[in-house]
Formats: structure tokens, sequence, C-alpha cells
């Protein structure tokens, strides 16, 4: 007997969402059953649990098996298709958002993969409950993400970019720049020659930048006191803070924020 069940998901989530589920489903294909060539607009993750067939793109057939799975993108053309003597059974989710590119390529660079039973456990999990809340639909694909995850090359950051990339992330709190250098294996002086070279500024120029840009978006944005600023951008003082604004701006915090409303 051929089945095909399926939910519609994506009236769980509002269009601004940075992950969306569109849908979920189980199919159990007649021999030789064909889809495509179709295009959608989001990811689609099959998981195959018996049975096999093939997915071709641009004229390139790939085979597949019990225990594999294969990934659409959006925008791309796509054929599937059921064995003539094991004709396939498979379970799918749909999935798109600002984040999903991202998601993605942090779970593969493959279009077709095996996949842990895990993921399949809680796929199926989620169908057959009916779950009808986002929380659980989310933690579903992401356990299906997580089954067919494999080794993504990812480009390697410098000592100077991670220590960037800690500085804009971390910079509300007490950043020493010594135990900083000595995490990427350098003494203090010789970690601050590299960041100026590359950025142009100390790592305490620069924290101290950051501090000072936030300051102000503070300032410009909130009813914050300036004693609250302060110690929000990670200053020890209002005393120090004031001193390093008002050099650094012109004018104290204080008459900053008066001459936004000037």
């Amino acid at each position: 007997m051929y089945t095909q069940k399926f939910r519609y998901l994506f009236n769980l989530f509002d269009d601004s969402d940075p992950i969306k589920v569109f849908d979920m489903g189980r199919h159990k294909t007649p021999p030789c059953h064909v889809y495509g060539p179709a295009v959608r607009t989001y990811y689609l993750l099959h998981l195959v649990e018996r049975g096999k067939g093939y997915v071709e793109r641009s004229g390139v057939k790939t085979y597949l098996k019990e225990g594999e799975a294969f990934l659409i993108y959006p925008d791309e053309i796509v054929t599937y298709c059921s064995d003539t003597d094991d004709p396939w059974e498979y379970s799918w989710i749909s999935f798109s958002g600002s984040y999903a590119p991202k998601l993605v390529s942090l779970t593969t660079e493959k279009l077709v993969m095996p996949y842990k039973k895990s993921g399949l456990i809680a796929l199926l999990t989620a169908f057959e409950s009916k779950a009808d809340d986002c929380l659980t639909v989310v933690s579903a694909l992401f356990e299906v993400l997580k089954s067919i995850k494999t080794d993504v090359a990812t480009p390697k950051m410098d000592s100077v970019e991670l220590a960037l990339n800690y500085i804009e992330n971390n910079y509300f709190r007490a950043v020493d720049v010594g135990v900083l250098a000595k995490r990427f294996g350098f003494s203090r002086s010789h970690f601050t020659m590299l960041f100026i070279k590359k950025v142009g500024e100390s790592p305490y120029e620069y924290l101290t930048k950051i501090r000072i840009a936030r300051a102000k978006e503070f300032l410009k944005s909130t009813d914050y006191s300036v004693e609250e600023i302060a110690y929000s951008v990670g200053f020890s003082s209002l005393q120090r803070f004031s001193d390093t604004f008002k050099k650094r701006v012109g004018v104290s915090p204080l008459n900053f924020k008066k001459s936004l409303k000037a």
C-alpha cells in the first residue's frame, strides 16, 4: 500500500522568524515514482528509511539507499525517483528563514549523506505526536540536522581576527590584553605589535573605541543614566568613563546626550 502523509507547519511561524519549518511528512512510494524536475523556495531534507532511488541534478543521477539522506537547496532544479523493484520510503522536513543558509553551512557541504537514527526518531516523534508548537518543531529540525552533520571546512581565523571577534562580543567585560595575548600563545608586547600591524591601533585603543561607540548608542537610544551606561560598556568607574568619553568625543557624556535633544 502506497501512502503519503504530511503536515503543514508554516502557520506556526512569522515571516520575520530566522528559522521557519514549512512542513514534514512521510511517503511510501510506488515503484518508479517520480517527482520533478521542480524548484522550491526552501530547503528540503529527505531521510530514506527503506528501499532505493535516485536524485538527479543537472543531468547527474546519485543513487541512494536506506540510511542515507539528500538535501535540496532553494531554487535548485531537482528530480528524484524511486527504484523499480525496491521503491523507497522516506520522511522529510522543509525549512527556510534568514538563518537557514548559515545553519546548513555549519551542518554539511554535501548534497547526499548518511544520517544517524536519532534524526529520524526526532522527526517521526514530532510528526506522529502532531506537535503544534514551534519550539518542538524547530527542536526536531535541529536534531535532524545534527544527524546528518559532516565535516565542514571552515576558514581559519588568525589570532588577531579571533581577538577582534572576542573584543567586539565581550567589550562590557574586564578585558585583559595580557591574558588575551597568552590565550593565543604570545607575549603581550608581541601580540600588541601584531594587532597594531593588522588593525592600525593597539588592542586597548580598539577596545576603548568599541566601548565609546556602544556608549554613544546607549546615550542616543535609551534613558539609562550615565553611570548605568558606564558600567554597561565595561568601565570600572563613572569618573574613568566620563574622562575617557570627553577625551574621545570632545564633550562629557551628559552634554553629549543634551546635544541630541537640542
